[in-house]
């Protein structure tokens, strides 16, 4: 169970069904350049600032040793790749200035059993520590920051709680392309109700695939991207209407 496939049942239960069976997403040119952009934020963290100089090199190694896959899915030509390099360049620069005095770690995976079968997984960008208490953290290179992430966040807030039986102070999304921000200070009942939400998920989730039955279909902007468009009438009435 992860903060992905979470919000993907609040946006599409059907989707998050298909996710869970196998089904994902082609790789795309934005989440290549996003996974590029994070791999140069982790290098910063764990080795120090990158030289302006040394970013086109950074991000080539970057991709070399962590992404080829991705790049060969999307099939990128050479001009194309210098401009995504140009694009996170840009991107790390903004991080660069983000102030880190109070980060105490960086790039958090996780992966812990919860009962009855259910193991959370997932990775925080970055966790803050203040007279305040934890600060979560996820840095967003998209356009804007999104309509799930207060999902996403309170997924994490509720993860956070179950490892370190703390629950952090703040929650924050910061997009390092436009600079917009958002931030909750998630009380109790926001992370029991995560908590109960996912247990509930898990229970269709496999109720479904047992029965080998499908889910509500939700129509929306991620109808788009959804990997199983093809064989979904109410997502292609969304995407012909919108696009």
């Amino acid at each position: 169970m992860s903060a992905t496939l979470y919000t993907t049942y609040q946006r599409c239960p059907q989707q998050a069904l298909a996710r869970v069976l196998g089904v994902y997403p082609e790789p795309s040119v934005a989440s290549f350049r996003g996974a590029l952009a994070h791999r140069l934020f982790a290098r910063h963290l764990s080795v120090g600032p990158i030289p302006d100089n040394d970013l086109p090199s950074a991000c080539r190694e970057e991709t070399g040793a962590n992404l080829n896959g991705q790049l060969a899915a999307i099939g990128l030509k050479p001009s194309e790749f210098r401009n995504i390099v140009s694009e996170v360049s840009e991107l790390y620069r903004r991080f660069s200035v983000v102030p880190m005095d109070d980060i105490v770690d960086a790039e958090v995976s996780f992966e812990d059993e919860v009962g009855d079968g259910i193991v959370l997984r997932g990775r925080i960008d970055a966790v803050f520590r203040d007279d305040a208490g934890v600060r979560i953290v996820d840095w967003k290179t998209g356009a804007n920051l999104g309509d799930d992430v207060a999902a996403q966040l309170t997924f994490y807030a509720m993860a956070w709680e179950k490892r370190t039986g703390e629950r952090p102070a703040t929650l924050e999304a910061l997009s390092l392309k436009t600079g917009e921000r958002w931030s909750l200070q998630p009380s109790q009942a926001d992370v029991t109700t995560v908590e109960e939400a996912v247990v509930s998920m898990v229970v269709v989730l496999r109720r479904a695939i047992a029965a080998g039955s499908e889910l509500e279909r939700t129509a929306g902007p991620h109808c788009r991207w959804c990997p199983v468009l093809p064989d979904c009438s109410e997502g292609a009435s969304a995407v012909a209407i919108a696009w």
